[in-house]
Order: C-alpha cells, then structure tokens, then sequence
C-alpha cells in the first residue's frame, strides 16, 4: 500500500515524478553519527556518503509526493545534518560544552539553520510535529534514512528470512519511485538481441577442458570475425612477433590455447557490446573477467578458471536490458545514481530486480549452463547462494571498484571465505593487467 501523507497517517494515495538534488553544504558540516548502536566501519567518510544518499532519496521521494521546491530543499539539507551529533544542534548544550572546552565560538550565526533544527528534533523525537507540512518532510527523511541502512545491513540479515517488502520504508519507496513491473523488464529482456546460435556453439566447444590447438582452429574457422580477432590479438604489441602471423593455427600456436580460449570465448560474447552506450561496459566486464579467472586459480575451493572468464565476461549482461528502458527509467536513474545512490539499489527500487536477476533471466534463455547462471544472478548478493563462483564474481568486481553496489566488509570477507581467496590474493591480483586482451577493448 502507498503511504499518503497526511499528519503523518498512511492512506491509498497516487505520486507523480521529479527533480534533481540541489547543492547540498556537506563540506560545512561534520559528520558524526548520534545513534550509538549504528556501526560505523568506514568512519568519518562512510556517514558522508550515508547521507548524501539520504538527501537523494530524500529529494527523489519528496518530489515524487508533491512536496514544494522549498520543502525539498529543506529536508535535503536535514538529510545532510541528520548524523551530526544532536548536542550540536542545541545552541545552550553547545555553548555550554565550548564553555567547558575554554572555546570560543566563531561568528554570530547559528551552527545549523533554524528550519533544519526544527526537522532534525522531530526526526528525534525531541520536538512535537506541529502540522502536516512538517509531518510529511519528516516522513520523507526518516524513510529514506531507513531505506539506505535496510540495503547497509542487508549482508547482516538471514538468507532465508530476506524480503525487502517486510521492511514498511522499502515498500513506501518502491511504491512512490518505481517506474516499471518486473513482468515489464522480462518484455525488455525479450527486446534485447539474440545471442547468435554460432556465438553459442563456440561458447560451447571452446569451453571443453580438453580442447586443442586443432580445435581451436576449426572453432576460429566458423566465423571469420572470430579468426580475424585471434590473428589480431597474436600480431598486438603485447605478443610482438617477429615476423606476421597469417593463419589461425599459427596463431594459436603462439600465443597458446589458454589465450586463444580467452581471446574466441571474448569475441564471440563482443558483439551483444556493440552499442556505443555499451563500451565502457564491455571494458569492465574483460577487466571483471580476467580477474575472476586468476582468482579461480588461486581459490582453494575448485572453480575452472575458463569457466570463471566466462562468467566475468557475462557478469553484467543483465545491465544492457536496463539501458533500453523507458525514459522515465533512465532518468531517474540518473538523478539518482549521479547523487550518490549505487546502480544495483536504484535498480531494485525502480523495478523491484537487479541487472543480477535480469542478466540470469537473459542467460537462461540463452541457454548458458545453470552453474553460470547461478552465479551472474548472485554476484552482488554471494552470501544468499553457496555457489564459489558467484562470490569469485563478487571479489573480481571489487578489485575493479566498479562502485555498483554499496560497499561491505562483511560481504567481501563471507564472498572470500566462500571461494577460499585470501586477502592477500585479492591484493596481488588488484596489482596484475596482463594486458593480453587489450586489442578486444573498445576504444575509451
């Protein structure tokens, strides 16, 4: 049920879009936090960033209600506050405890604006909500504070319990910022191109542990785009050799099998990346992919690292649907992400799924093996599956600092006992770029 904003009450009611976050004076005010059970693993920097993702939401949702450009303004502004210590925003208990410090104070004015005080005690419970108006910038901030900690905490919660409709704020987000049902992402999912039966026979052979330079010849042979890119890759300057490489069985020979699987497997996959929009993502997903690949060889628990490619060069299929949205989607998404709110939580609150569950989706009708699907649709949530190489997928995005999801030690630290990878390991691949792919990257 929507929440209606009436004293404060919930009722049936209807929203309409938007705006955009106006300035907010972060670097004025200190950020410390007043709830002393909160945890606080980043310190300082990660209470910023809590809060300006609150002032996002928090103008997001306002104006998804209706609220005036002014009040808007004003619970931002709260939204930015709402963590400075609470002895801070009474003048006689701050003027009393720079009495005490032997401080002076700066200047006449006051520390925090008498309108936002008036917010933050309500958020407090120190001061009585005096009228609707208040009521509902208040409701506005107090959900957008506990929407943004549910998504903090949910590496915390019990797997089998999770649902982000028990949580009263995500279901009142979601009801005012949704733009799109999940049954209409699966109708996008249907639009996006089909991945060529050719493409998937090569996925397929090339993937065979046991395959050899032979068959990688007659895999190449199937589409000269394939042979042409694994000629070109043996003749980059990363290989240097001395003299041109012409034929498809010289150049796997060169740069051997494990390459030319990596190289064909690439190639095959490049083309559903064709969109200029689509680039730089493609980039992330070799970058994703290599990375997961060396993390699989030095993981205790067994993975196959040609598998592990593959899964990091599909990882964030699930991103391409969610760029042929409806524009109401894009824009939105925009505001929000460029505030500060990660793609993989705008994701679920403006359609209810993340490009996880969309990319698995995509993947099953295209018939990639489960093991795989399992993991794309895991890959920013690898404690809720037991699967090794969603957590690899987990670690290989966190070495890159793709930033698509809020961070988490708890979630890094159960993703690497999951897929047995030390800390170390993780430091040791950050440091390595082989480079041997750079001639299947698009242009920056």
């Amino acid at each position: 049920m929507a929440w209606a904003w009436h004293e404060g009450k919930k009722s049936e009611t209807d929203a309409t879009p938007s705006s955009t976050l106006s300035e907010p004076l972060v670097d004025e005010i200190p950020m410390t936090t007043h709830v002393a059970q909160r945890p606080n693993p980043g310190g300082d920097d990660a209470i910023r960033a809590h809060c300006l993702r609150v002032a996002t939401w928090s103008s997001e949702l306002a104006n998804a209600i209706g609220l005036s450009e002014s009040d808007r303004n004003l619970v931002e502004q709260a939204a930015i506050a709402h963590h400075i210590p609470q002895i801070l925003v009474d003048d006689q208990a701050r003027g009393r405890l720079l009495a005490e410090l032997q401080l002076e104070p700066k200047g006449d004015q006051p520390f925090i604006a008498d309108n936002v005080r008036a917010v933050l005690e309500a958020l407090w419970g120190r001061r009585a909500i005096a009228d609707p108006a208040m009521g509902k910038i208040v409701a506005v901030l107090e959900i957008s504070d506990d929407f943004d900690q549910f998504f903090e905490s949910e590496p915390l919660f019990d797997t089998d319990s999770l649902d982000e409709c028990s949580n009263s704020s995500v279901e009142a987000m979601m009801t005012y910022l949704q733009v799109t049902s999940r049954a209409d992402v699966s109708r996008v999912i249907d639009r996006l191109p089909v991945f060529p039966r050719a493409s998937r026979e090569v996925v397929r052979q090339v993937s065979k542990s046991d395959v050899g330079p032979r068959e990688m010849e007659a895999v190449a042979s199937m589409d000269p785009v394939l042979a042409g890119r694994l000629i070109q890759t043996a003749n980059s300057a990363y290989y240097s050799p001395r003299s041109p490489i012409g034929t498809i069985f010289h150049a796997v020979s060169y740069i051997g099998t494990e390459t030319a699987r990596r190289v064909l497997l690439a190639a095959a996959i490049r083309g559903n990346f064709s969109s200029p929009l689509a680039h730089q993502l493609w980039n992330h997903s070799l970058d994703v992919a290599q990375n997961a690949e060396l993390l699989a060889m030095h993981a205790s628990v067994k993975v196959d690292p040609s598998q592990a490619f593959l899964a990091g060069l599909i990882h964030d299929i699930g991103r391409l649907a969610f760029a042929i949205m409806p524009v109401a989607f894009q824009e939105r998404f925009q505001r929000l992400t460029d505030g500060g709110c990660p793609p993989v939580e705008v994701e679920m609150c403006l359609s209810g799924r993340c490009h996880g569950e969309v990319g698995a989706e995509t993947l099953t009708q295209w018939k990639f093996p489960p093991e795989i699907i399992e993991a794309v649709r895991w890959h920013h949530r690898p404690e809720r599956s037991t699967s090794p190489l969603a957590s690899l997928l987990y670690l290989a995005e966190f070495i890159t600092e793709s930033q698509e999801d809020l961070p988490s030690y708890v979630r890094m630290n159960t993703a690497a006992g999951l897929a047995g990878i030390s800390i170390g390991a993780l430091t040791e691949i950050r440091q390595k770029n082989t480079g041997s792919l750079e001639s299947l990257r698009f242009a920056a």
